[in-house]
């Protein structure tokens, strides 16, 4: 009885410790916002935001001069409109070729979905000319498209679709097929809602890699009114470099960017522990 205690809390104590490693930075990340640049840079200084007395004051002039200085407001927009559109095409067409490679019979299935996996060795950074020359061809260089066309299909969401369908049991889908439906209404009606867990994860994942991603939009992207939060908070890092007073803006503007996405796996946090364990079972 007194070894399960002790194992209960050294088990406590050591969750606590990854608990301060993980969320610790977030935690100094989000003080330091209401901070001004002397205080951040201050060796010694409190870990709570202070005044010129020494008392507790969260400076709210970061955040208003954030969102003034990198029209947050419009890079907000143009960013969840390109994760979303990106992630909604993404999770329809993977999903179509994953089913088609789970339960269609065609010839050189086989050989084709591994010539897919193999692309997956392929750096991504190798195909940014490639992307560059198709996207510039198609006449969308610095338009909001040019984000989303080349990131509608994923090989590792194929394949992830591709061994959830594979787990489904075969019997409601010729069910289905018996009673006249075809093979669209079969996917759409029968293995989706079926897929819903493994989707949900996916989709968070893709919205994620959308919204934060940089490297691509800094090389397709010139128009500051199609500029994304990435796009605006690099440059603010690369300004807070050589000026110290915008040091704390860029925290705060850190701050306001990763909100949404804390929101969102709060929100859906179930779903994604559903959706990994399932694919865990199934794998």
């Amino acid at each position: 009885m007194i070894t399960r205690k002790i194992s209960r809390v050294a088990l406590y104590a050591f969750l606590f410790f990854l608990v301060v490693l993980l969320v610790g930075p977030f935690l100094w990340l989000t003080l330091a916002s209401f901070k001004d640049g002397s205080q951040i840079l201050t060796a010694g200084s409190p870990i709570l935001p202070v005044d010129e007395n020494g008392n507790v004051s969260f400076r709210l002039d970061n955040y208003v001069f954030a969102f003034d200085y990198l029209q947050l407001n419009t890079l907000f927009v143009n960013t969840f409109l390109v994760a979303t559109i990106a992630t909604a095409f993404n999770l329809f067409f993977n999903s179509l070729a994953g089913y088609a490679f789970a339960r269609m019979n065609f010839r050189g299935r086989e050989v084709l979905f591994r010539l897919i996996l193999a692309s997956l060795m392929v750096p991504g950074t190798v195909m940014l000319v490639p992307n560059m020359i198709i996207i510039n061809q198609l006449g969308l260089f610095d338009s909001l498209a040019a984000l989303i066309v080349p990131f509608v299909m994923s090989v590792y969401n194929i394949f992830l679709m591709r061994q959830t369908f594979l787990g489904f049991p075969r019997e409601l889908e010729e069910a289905a097929i018996i009673d006249g439906a075809g093979t669209f209404r079969v996917f759409w009606m029968i293995a989706m809602p079926l897929a819903r867990p493994m989707l949900v994860v996916l989709g968070i994942t893709t919205f994620m890699w959308n919204y934060n991603s940089f490297l691509w939009p800094l090389v397709i992207i010139q128009s500051p009114e199609n500029g994304t939060l990435a796009l605006g908070l690099g440059s603010l890092v690369s300004a807070s470099a050589t000026n110290a007073e915008l040091y704390p803006v860029m925290l705060a503007a850190s701050v306001v960017i990763s909100v949404p996405l804390i929101l969102i796996f709060l929100v859906f946090q179930k779903f994604i522990v559903k959706g990994i364990a399932s694919g865990a079972l199934k794998g």
